[in-house]
């Protein structure tokens, strides 16, 4: 079953459960688009019905797979290095959309260095 963050409490049950996937590994991401539709000049693609999912292996949860899905995506970057997330942050901009953090960052320069997402729903569960 699925978790949804929507509220501060939420984002903090997240961060608790998950220990803010500190020592965590990205394993697994898979983005899809079913918003593409066939236009007589082109094609017009619809962002509501994006869809990223991110497995995430965290070893200072007894190896638990976390694994969290997106819609509504409006922008995202994966960089994996083989590097451990140490901290993860989930904020809420002035326009209602959630961002996902792999660190905690202070500036819009910093979040392009890691891994982010930005999109208008989120949800989560560790897998079995």
């Amino acid at each position: 079953m699925f978790n949804i963050i929507k509220t501060k409490k939420d984002v903090e049950n997240f961060l608790d459960k998950t220990n803010a996937l500190h020592d965590g590994y990205i394993i697994g991401v898979q983005y899809t688009n079913g918003g593409i539709t066939k236009l007589e000049y082109g094609h017009h693609f619809n962002p509501k019905q994006t869809k990223l999912i991110i497995q995430v292996l965290v070893t200072s949860i007894f190896d638990a797979i976390v694994e969290i899905e997106f819609e509504n995506l409006l922008e995202w970057q994966i960089r994996d290095n083989q590097w451990d997330i140490t901290d993860s942050s989930i904020i809420f901009d002035e326009n209602g959309s959630i961002i996902w953090l792999d660190d905690v960052y202070t500036t819009a320069e910093e979040i392009k260095k890691g891994s982010y997402v930005i999109a208008k729903t989120m949800q989560w569960r560790i897998k079995k």
